[in-house]
């Protein structure tokens, strides 16, 4: 795929999300945009320990009274935190994303998903060489929402290279009773190919803090059937913006 398809589709989205929501009710009414910045630290039993920053952007749209758009773009930094000479420069990496989401009543939503991936990836042996690499996915998701928070479970498969389908399932359970105006959800989810032993869980914290403010903890373990498992810690800080957000992204 070209680097340049992600750009049009991304652009395209905006137009039609912005001429669709102007003809239907007022765009601050149903537009939203969050920001996103996170730290990233991944230990692996085989591989070089690595650290990344990134930063990204979403917007979304309310279409009607049961659809919604969204799309994403961010870019984030990684480098080896030992044995730095066998790559001393910074990875790149840019990622797309477009996800149609349809809510059924107040209580369940379906939502159908495209990523792309670029890779830039330095090597210390040729300065100014830089590898390129690109990936693919879609995801079919279903999430239901209670009070008590919400869980979901989904489908992802990597368009390409013949890999098997990923399951995943996730959830957030708000804890009652802790904090003042801002509130707190534990987090959890796990993964695991279809047909291969590859798998994985994460567990975290949310806080959810007043002026439209999100904070993100988790730490996972991912397991691979060609050896070298890892262990990640992330950290990430959202804002939201637009009077509607937490109906346009579907959050608590």
């Amino acid at each position: 795929m070209k680097q340049h398809f992600p750009t049009a589709v991304f652009c395209g989205f905006f137009a039609f999300a912005a001429v669709t929501a102007a003809g239907a009710q007022s765009i601050p009414e149903r537009t939203a945009v969050e920001a996103i910045a996170g730290l990233d630290h991944r230990t692996s039993d085989l591989f070089l320990d690595t650290g990344s920053a990134g930063a990204g952007i979403r917007a979304g749209v309310l279409l009607g009274s049961n659809f919604r758009l969204l799309a994403g773009l961010s870019r984030d930094f990684s480098r080896l935190f030992e044995e730095k000479e066998r790559r001393d420069g910074t990875d790149r990496r840019t990622s797309y994303s477009l996800t149609a989401a349809w809510d059924i009543g107040r209580a369940h939503e379906v939502s159908l998903g495209y990523l792309y991936n670029r890779y830039e990836l330095a090597w210390l042996a040729a300065p100014g060489l830089r590898t390129i690499g690109e990936s693919e996915s879609v995801s079919l998701d279903y999430s239901h929402f209670a009070d008590w928070g919400q869980a979901g479970i989904g489908v992802t498969e990597i368009l390409g290279n013949g890999s098997d389908p990923f399951l995943r399932v996730n959830g957030e359970y708000k804890l009652a009773g802790l904090g003042g105006q801002t509130e707190f959800y534990a987090l959890g989810g796990a993964y695991g190919a279809v047909d291969e032993d590859d798998k994985g869980f994460s567990l975290g914290l949310r806080a959810k803090m007043p002026k439209g403010y999100n904070l993100y903890a988790s730490a996972g373990r991912s397991y691979f059937s060609s050896g070298g498992d890892s262990t990640g810690f992330s950290l990430a800080l959202v804002k939201s913006f637009g009077a509607n957000a937490e109906r346009i992204f579907r959050r608590h």
